[in-house]
């Protein structure tokens, strides 16, 4: 295999990880989804500036598209994913002893379905105290078919707004991932929206924390603080 061939498999990763088409890729990027095609193929030499704007639009570090965390090429399976009842892709707790706010995400979320989601979670955080809210976001099992998924940009657009939304509230953000891919996705969405200022983003390669599934969300937010 050639660096282009290389270059051209891992895009496509990266596109079908943000459950993205060729055509939605060509779209948002303003290249000709011709040119993204043969570029997956590796047939085609891409300028630098061509693998900036690329990388933009799928929302990863330029540094980010060149590590060895590797993806399967076949798509991510969304519309199986948000088959299943919302319930089980998404839940969260009030623990307002803690001044805590805890939500984990299982799987793929419709952008519909974060709308909701975000009215119930900003009711949830006006019941603490502003600015000592804490909150532990676990994205971290958002796997299918033994690979990690991605949040669609229409849904971390609107994660964005709602990070604006709660930056005043909060004191401390964790965010447990599944992925480098995902790492590198929430802190670029935390710089854009202000919230990287109080937010730690962590995904541990060993599993160690990934292992604990039954340890206490409050119990593993106690845990990081000190990190």
């Amino acid at each position: 295999m050639n660096i282009l061939q290389d270059f051209g498999i891992r895009l496509k990763e990266l596109r079908l990880r943000s459950s993205m088409s060729q055509d939605m890729l060509a779209s948002r990027s303003g290249l000709d989804r011709t040119y993204i095609g043969s570029v997956e193929r590796g047939e085609r030499n891409v300028s630098l500036k061509n693998i900036e704007i690329l990388c933009n639009t799928l929302d990863v570090d330029i540094s980010y598209f060149f590590d060895d965390e590797r993806f399967s090429v076949h798509s991510a399976f969304f519309k199986q994913e948000m088959a299943r009842p919302l319930e089980d892709r998404f839940s969260y707790s009030l623990l307002i002893e803690d001044n805590l706010l805890a939500w984990k995400v299982t799987g793929a979320l419709h952008p519909e379905e974060v709308k909701r989601i975000c009215l119930d979670l900003k009711a949830a955080c006006r019941q603490l105290t502003p600015g000592q809210v804490k909150l532990l976001i676990d994205n971290s099992k958002m796997m299918t078919k033994g690979q990690p998924i991605a949040f669609l940009h229409e849904v971390t657009e609107i994660w964005e707004e709602l990070q604006r939304w709660f930056l005043p509230y909060c004191e401390q953000v964790i965010v447990l991932c599944n992925s480098k891919f995902m790492q590198n996705q929430m802190n670029r969405l935390a710089k854009r929206s202000g919230i990287i200022k109080v937010q730690k983003t962590l995904y541990a390669e060993d599993k160690q924390w990934l292992a604990a599934d039954e340890m206490d969300l409050v119990d593993l937010l106690k845990r990081y603080l000190e990190v």
